[in-house]
């Protein structure tokens, strides 16, 4: 039960986070810089959390390093994929996809963690399917996004699919807190977001991590508290229970954007149509596992 309580969390602060994100970068268009402020922020934030919750007992525990190689792919490299994707395709749309990864992280859990098989799982992929098939028909000329978008999203949602299996592998050969945990995948993540920005930018890194500081901290913020949430979760429960749960932040970024910010993401009946099939589609792989 507190898993699917963490899960649900996880998922409202990752929809709210998705929404910061985009709001982020109109402020500050820059993918890469935002992504490591977001991540290192993020770090922050878990490091408090884990102190006022256990004192911090497991961060300096010798058993996180599987949890920082899990940062490495996620929120590291599918972080910077994910904002990009967010840039090219917009908060609703990239939510919608990311929902995917339910799928992508159901199947390794069945044949690589002995996770016990349903035919749910068929009937949720086909609803998935649906989903991205509907989402991939409309017109995103009439919306200023860009195709590309999507694919960036999806790249991201695999990887955090791999990322989910690793971390729930980890859990059972790793006796340490999730709270510890989700603190280690950021500092990971955070660490592999500063190199490639120095990098990609060399000298001018320095200027564009100021400059995307202030527009990024929320998004940051609520990303620590997601990752807190959602690795807490995975260390109490299954892949196949835990990520369907935090993939409906596809619901809480669709409704918050078209709150906030519906105008720019032109949120319409295919966006909607696509998004309940993909978190119908989820629901089912968890629900029946």
């Amino acid at each position: 039960m507190v898993a699917v309580l963490l899960g649900l969390l996880a998922a409202a602060f990752f929809g709210a986070m998705t929404v910061a994100v985009r709001a982020g970068l109109d402020r500050v268009p820059d993918s890469a810089a935002g992504s490591f402020v977001t991540a290192a922020v993020g770090l922050v934030v878990a490091v408090v959390i884990d102190l006022a919750v256990s004192a911090g007992d497991d961060l300096t525990s010798s058993e996180l390093w599987p949890f920082l190689l899990a940062g490495l792919m996620a929120p590291g490299a599918a972080g910077l994929l994910f904002i990009l994707a967010v840039e090219l395709a917009g908060a609703a749309r990239t939510a919608v996809l990311i929902t995917a990864a339910p799928l992508l992280a159901a199947l390794p859990a069945f044949l690589l963690l002995d996770e016990p098989f349903h035919v749910a799982l068929a009937a949720g992929a086909v609803l998935i399917v649906a989903g991205g098939v509907v989402l991939g028909g409309e017109r995103l000329e009439e919306t200023g996004f860009r195709r590309i978008g999507l694919a960036v999203a999806l790249a991201a949602a695999s990887l955090i699919a791999v990322r989910d299996n690793f971390a729930r592998w980890a859990a059972r050969h790793h006796d340490v807190s999730g709270l510890s945990a989700g603190a280690a995948a950021l500092a990971g993540a955070a660490v592999l977001l500063l190199v490639y920005l120095f990098v990609v930018r060399r000298g001018r890194a320095r200027a564009a991590i100021r400059r995307a500081f202030l527009p990024f901290l929320l998004a940051g913020v609520l990303l620590g508290a997601a990752y807190a949430a959602l690795l807490e979760a995975l260390t109490r429960g299954r892949v196949t229970i835990v990520t369907p749960l935090y993939a409906t932040e596809s619901f809480w970024t669709v409704t918050l954007a078209s709150i906030f910010i519906g105008r720019s993401e032109r949120i319409g009946a295919r966006l909607l149509v696509a998004a309940g099939l993909m978190v119908g589609g989820a629901a089912l792989i968890g629900g029946f596992r």
